[in-house]
Parts: C-alpha cells; sequence; structure tokens
C-alpha cells in the first residue's frame, strides 16, 4: 500500500508536484474566458483607488463579493504590477492548500495512506488543474470548503467557543470569495453527520451562537467599507448582489440554463482521469452499505447532498461542479486503499499511474497550452503598442480610449498613468465614423477633461471579416490591429479581434 513510510517524504513530494503542475507557464497563457473580468475589475481598482466600487469596463459591476479583487490586488503590489502572475496566484495557492486538505481528510477518516492517494488523484485530475490556473473564485472557494471541513474533523464532538469562531470564521471567508455557498457547501456536506447520533443537540449552546454573531459580522465588514467608503452613485448593492446571486439565481434563474442532468455528465467528466474509481466506489459501498466504515457513509451521503443541491438550482454550469471533485477523488481513494489492503499490494502500478499522468499534464497545461498562446495576439499586440507609444512619449503621458473594448486587452496596456477611459457599448452618439478632430471633442464634450490628440489612443474591438472600425482614424495614426497566436495558425483564427490607433507624430 502506498503510505507514509519515510515521514513526511511522500507529502512533500506530492507537494513539490502539485506546485509544478500549478505553477509551469502560469505567465505565459494570455487572459481566458471569466479571468478577463477579473482582470479587468482589478486593473480599474487599482488605477482609480477605489477598491470598494467594482468597475467593469467603466461600468457598475457588482457581480461578486470584493474579497477576491482584493486578494489580486494585494498580490500585484508584490509581484510589481497586475498581471498573469498576480491575478492567478490567488487560485493557485488555494489549489495547492485544496490537495494538501484532501490529504489530511483522508489520513484522518480513512486507512493510512487513503490520503496520499486522494491528493494525488486531486492533484493530476486534468480540471481540477486548469481551472486552479484561472483566475476566479471558483477554486477559492473550494478550498474555504474543504478547510472548513477538514476544521470539523479535527474534532466533531468539541464544543469550545474557539472551535466555533473559527469554523463560522471559515464559511464567512469562504462566502466572500463567490456567495453564500460558502456557508450552503459545507453545512450539506457535515449535515449527515451531525444528523447521525443526534449530535447536533450537543452543539445547540450559547457559544455556537456567539461564534455565529462574531462571523456574520465579520462577513459584513467588506459590505459596510463598500457602503461608507464607496462612491455615493454608485447604483449597486453589494447584499442585493448576495440576494440576487444566491436566492434569485437559485429559484428563478436569469441565465446559464443547464439541463436538469448535467452534473451527472460533468462530475465524471471534471474528475478525469480517476472518475472510474469513484464510480466503482458507489457501487462497492453500495453492495456493503451496512458493513462500511460510518465515516465512509457520511462522504457519500454529503457528497449525494451536494448534487442534488447543485442539481436543484435552475441555474447550472458545468464548473459549477468544482466543489464535488475532491469528495469524489476522497471516495475514490478509499475503493483503492480497500481494494490494495484486500490484495496485499504495494501500490506500484499506481505510482507509475500518477507519475506519467503529471507529466503528461505539465507537458499540456503547462508547456503545449502556453506555446500555442505565444507569438501573437492579445499578449504581442499590448507589446507591440506599448512598444511603438513609447518610442513618442513615456508611457504615463498617454491616454487610452477603450471603445467596447475586449475584456482582456487593458491589462497588457498599462500605462501607469491616467486610469483608462472606457466608452460603453450603451452609448448612442458616439461619432464611429468621425476622424480625429470629431472624436476629441466628442471626448472633451461627454467627459468633462481636456484630451490631447497626440497623447490619446484609441482601442477598438471587431469581428474577424468584419469591417476595422474607427476607419476615419487611419489618416493620421499608425494602426495595431491583434495576429494569430500560433495555436491559432495552426488550427483558426479568433473570431474577437483588437486595433489600436497611435497618433503619427506631427512634423
Amino acid at each position: 500500500m502506498i503510505q507514509n513510510k519515510t515521514g513526511r517524504g511522500p507529502l512533500l513530494l506530492l507537494l513539490a508536484a502539485t506546485a509544478l503542475l500549478l505553477l509551469l507557464g502560469l505567465g505565459s497563457r494570455e487572459l481566458w474566458g471569466a479571468e478577463t473580468r477579473w482582470a479587468n475589475i482589478a486593473l480599474q481598482m487599482l488605477q482609480s483607488g477605489d477598491y470598494f466600487d467594482p468597475y467593469l469596463k467603466g461600468s457598475p459591476y457588482y457581480d461578486k463579493p470584493l474579497l477576491s479583487y482584493w486578494l489580486i490586488t494585494a498580490t500585484s503590489w508584490f509581484t510589481g504590477g497586475l498581471g498573469h502572475w498576480s491575478l492567478r496566484l490567488s487560485s493557485v495557492i488555494s489549489a495547492w492548500f485544496s490537495v494538501w486538505l484532501v490529504y489530511l481528510l483522508g489520513e484522518q477518516l480513512f486507512r493510512k495512506g487513503t490520503g496520499l492517494i486522494a491528493g494525488w488523484m486531486l492533484a493530476t485530475t486534468f480540471y481540477f488543474v486548469f481551472w486552479a490556473r484561472v483566475a476566479t473564485a471558483d477554486i477559492l472557494t473550494v478550498c474555504g470548503v474543504l478547510a472548513a471541513v477538514w476544521w470539523y474533523w479535527r474534532g466533531p464532538d468539541d464544543t469550545r467557543f474557539s472551535r466555533y469562531l473559527v469554523f463560522f470564521g471559515l464559511l464567512s471567508l469562504t462566502s466572500l470569495f463567490k456567495g453564500l455557498i460558502g456557508f450552503i457547501l459545507p453545512g450539506l456536506v457535515l449535515l449527515p453527520h451531525l444528523l447521525s447520533e443526534q449530535r447536533w443537540k450537543r452543539h445547540l449552546n450559547l457559544r455556537l451562537c456567539a461564534a455565529l454573531l462574531v462571523a456574520g459580522a465579520f462577513y459584513m465588514v467588506p459590505f459596510l467599507l463598500s457602503h461608507l467608503y464607496g462612491e455615493p452613485n454608485y447604483g449597486e448593492s453589494g447584499l442585493g448582489l448576495v440576494l440576487r446571486e444566491n436566492v434569485v439565481r437559485f429559484f428563478q434563474p436569469f441565465d446559464q440554463f443547464g439541463p436538469i442532468y448535467t452534473y451527472l455528465i460533468y462530475l465524471p467528466v471534471y474528475t478525469l482521469p480517476w472518475a472510474p474509481c469513484w464510480i466503482i466506489a458507489l457501487w462497492v459501498a453500495a453492495r456493503n452499505w451496512k458493513h462500511i466504515e460510518p465515516d465512509t457513509r457520511w462522504l457519500i451521503q454529503g457528497l449525494a447532498l451536494l448534487m442534488l443541491f447543485f442539481t436543484a438550482s435552475g441555474s447550472r454550469r458545468s464548473y459549477y461542479v468544482l466543489p464535488l471533485v475532491p469528495f469524489a477523488q476522497l471516495l475514490g481513494a478509499w475503493w483503492i486503499t480497500r481494494r490494495m489492503a484486500a490484495r496485499n499490494s504495494d501500490g506500484r502500478g499506481l505510482k507509475i499511474g500518477f507519475g506519467i499522468t503529471t507529466v503528461l499534464l505539465a507537458a499540456i497545461l503547462g508547456v503545449l497550452y502556453p506555446w500555442t498562446n505565444s507569438g501573437g495576439g492579445v499578449i504581442r499586440f499590448g507589446e507591440q503598442v506599448r512598444q511603438q507609444a513609447s518610442q513618442q512619449a513615456p508611457l504615463n503621458q498617454w491616454r487610452m480610449v477603450m471603445i467596447e473594448v475586449d475584456n482582456k486587452v487593458p491589462m497588457y496596456l498599462q500605462t501607469g498613468g491616467a486610469p483608462f477611459y472606457y466608452v460603453p457599448e450603451t452609448v448612442q452618439d458616439f461619432p464611429h465614423n468621425g476622424d480625429t478632430a470629431t472624436l476629441i471633442a466628442w471626448l472633451e464634450r461627454t467627459s468633462g477633461q481636456h484630451w490631447d490628440p497626440q497623447r490619446t489612443i484609441f482601442v477598438a474591438q471587431y469581428r474577424s471579416g468584419d469591417a476595422v472600425p474607427l476607419d476615419a482614424l487611419k489618416a493620421d495614426h499608425q494602426v495595431i490591429t491583434t495576429t494569430p497566436t500560433r495555436g491559432e495558425q495552426v488550427f483558426h483564427g479568433r473570431e474577437d479581434q483588437s486595433v489600436a490607433y497611435i497618433p503619427t507624430p506631427e512634423r
């Protein structure tokens, strides 16, 4: 059996391999999907100095609680500015801790070696590693849920105030990443254990109530700060977001409509390549339900409640299944160690499998995927714009006008100067066909600011095959457009293109 025969060596190897999978090539891949929103919102916080009112391309966008944005902006202070590393590092660290927490849970609840196998299974799960390298709040939530469950299992019958305070503090912290699921998910996972033998009765005391009040006050701090120090005319409420995203969306979904069987498909997909292990484990547990360990029954019941909760929600999306993945892999590890013990196996084949999977994932996500992002794309577009602009004047002297711009573009065009000016898509009177004088006059009239035509760069977005916007600016501006990456050259070009207009120096 795979077990800890040399002290902490196997655990250190697991954590080192996890770090390699999470960090290799992390700074080489351009922004993708939802993380473009986190990048744009964090950038505007850094440029404006307003950390209480999130904006997306200049418009109020209180889609998530503030804490995930604050983690990014705080990291940017240590890394020298907003970039791939500062954007994704909080997710990476959360994923690394998630693997460690799964190890601790497995070793504590099941036979020796289960935690180590579960940790390797989670660390080499393709979609877990993929999302861990993406700047969103999902892996932060996974880590928070695991931390709360681990803390509970350190003393499930402990009724001290300090135990309650840390537990509810973890729930509050997790809820400040993505929403109230930070409270709901750990509660659902632990509910079967609390109900068994009527354990919940011993926890009905004033110490629990006091800890819950303290944790609730802690949860309210960012919303209170936003109310006190945010802009009075911001127009969106953080607590209104909580109600909309966690209650209204559950009962009356307004987007992300997936079929009711969504998670029956995506839980196996999101646990590849180890999905067969937990599926077989379910079958084995069902056949031996009365004879398996109580903690195994708890794990299955908790996993089932999570599945029912997400399925009951009318708003369904594939990656919402991520909080179930560690528990499914833990169940798979339980079956593997049970089988290995029955066969008196040393797990050599499993070690080889983990090694091969680690190398493959490192090659795909850490080398091949970043390579397909090189040679062009938004990264190269930003480099060209900044290089050409800096030949005329220091970057901090330039101002950027973003017209219906792609979310991912602003981060690559940072100048260190004035905040970017965003022209929202809802503006009706913007002179799309105007020349430089017309555009500058419109900017000064609508913004109330002075604009120097020789220090203003216009950036716009268009679809591949469509006419390039702001075509009249070609007369007195240098034009830079997005070029295809290596991956796009091999497969296909992107549909969304960007164009920048840099003024030609006056003679």
